[in-house]
């Protein structure tokens, strides 16, 4: 069996992470590409809309990039308002190149508090506002995720797109073995 070129629209280690946390289950053999990609939509994204079209952007940038991917793998946190609260979830889009196809997966959503939201700008990253928020370290915020940050580590930023990997790579592939 030919090996599969999976394309990961993004350097993010935990992004990464999930993607190799997933991809093991549903094809026998691949190899895994990085790239930096441009997603064209805010540093937090509001809504499924915007944080799908920053996934299909990133896919665009990845193939204008790496022409010969089978699998192109993009991920994207969003924040999402329902009935007055906003929540952080993430959305990934897997662009099957061989069948010409877009496979979507969305993760679980964790509530984040008001006041993180009320400090928030479209042009700033969500973890940073959680950063000086909780009055934690950066760093800190880059291992677990806003995600981790909020739930204590019981669901940090790569068991958020494990999940959204998860749900677009099984709608698409079969589970091996």
């Amino acid at each position: 069996m030919k090996s599969k070129k999976i394309i990961i629209c993004s350097t993010n280690k935990a992004k990464n992470a999930a993607v190799e946390n997933v991809i093991k289950d549903y094809i026998e053999s691949y190899e895994i590409f990085s790239i930096n990609t441009n997603s064209g939509v805010s540093e937090t994204p509001i809504g499924d809309e915007e944080g799908i079209t920053g996934c299909i952007n990133r896919i665009n940038d990845a193939i204008n990039k790496i022409q010969d991917g089978n699998l192109y793998i993009a991920m994207e946190g969003i924040l999402t308002n329902t009935l007055n609260h906003t929540f952080i979830c993430g959305w990934t889009v897997i662009y099957n190149k061989d069948k010409n196809e877009y496979l979507y997966g969305c993760s679980s959503k964790i509530e984040v508090p008001k006041d993180i939201i009320k400090n928030l700008s479209k042009d700033e990253r969500l973890s940073d506002i959680v950063a000086k928020y909780m009055g934690i370290s950066e760093e800190e915020v880059r291992n677990f995720g806003t995600n981790g940050m909020l739930t204590h580590g019981a669901y940090t930023r790569t068991d958020e797109f494990t999940d959204s990997v998860l749900c677009a790579i099984s709608s698409g592939f079969n589970k091996l073995n």
